[in-house]
């Protein structure tokens, strides 16, 4: 059995069409799923460094997938032939990271044929959420996933029509609030929120530490609209 976690799996899910790129492959686990279980017919699975690479090729040959995954040292897209490529799936990296890969000219063809994007930000996914509405990605699905932590894994595609989302959108994206999983993941945002605030009293930083704490209130609306209300009337924040 192919040792693909949760979250792998999640990605997995979303995938829609034969051909994938994954972006940060290391030992290629994805890759070899997706081809045993039959998901895509073909994987190109990158990574920046060579050793990752050749951990991958010992999963492949282990899994029977290596004649149907190219593996390629790369940054980003840069060495990626993009030719064919339906999915990419972009997991494992910080929410700027793979922002800044998706930026770079190399992503290019992402737009040009709206590729379907799956993609996992370990940290700092509001970064990679609000820079996709606001440079025409439309995220069409989002789900909240237990792993080692609740991760969150996005679908978006390029639409070409840049809608901002507001800050608080920016933490909470296309997640569903009626999922037990949503409320477990907002918990951990309003706790680094939380403790961002607490510094900023701690500098001095009044106005600013209203700011955040104005917006865990927007969170709270939404994730559970009558407690946020509550603590509006209350004064708690």
């Amino acid at each position: 059995m192919i040792p693909i976690s949760p979250r792998l799996l999640c990605c997995a899910s979303m995938i829609r069409g034969q051909v994938v790129c994954d972006i940060g492959t290391d030992h290629a686990y994805l890759p070899a799923y997706l081809i045993n279980s039959g998901r895509c017919t073909q994987v190109i699975a990158t990574d920046i460094k060579s050793g990752p690479l050749e951990n991958a090729k010992g999963t492949l040959k282990r899994f029977h997938a290596e004649k149907s995954v190219r593996l390629v040292l790369s940054d980003g897209f840069q060495k990626v032939d993009p030719k064919g490529i339906t999915d990419v799936v972009i997991a494992g990296m910080g929410g700027e990271s793979i922002r800044d890969i998706l930026a770079d000219p190399s992503a290019a063809f992402i737009r040009k044929r709206a590729v379907n994007l799956v993609l996992q930000p370990m940290t700092r996914a509001e970064v990679l959420r609000e820079w996709l509405s606001s440079n025409g990605f439309a995220m069409m699905k989002e789900t909240a996933v237990k792993d080692t932590h609740v991760y969150t894994v996005i679908q978006a595609q390029y639409t070409g029509k840049a809608e901002p989302i507001t800050q608080a959108q920016t933490y909470y994206g296309m997640l569903k609030r009626s999922d037990p999983l949503t409320k477990i993941y907002i918990a951990g945002v309003q706790d680094r929120l939380h403790t961002k605030a607490h510094g900023l009293d701690d500098a001095g930083a009044e106005e600013e530490a209203a700011a955040v704490r104005a917006l865990i209130r927007q969170i709270n609306r939404w994730l559970v609209p009558e407690i946020g209300e509550a603590y509006d009337h209350s004064g708690y924040l």
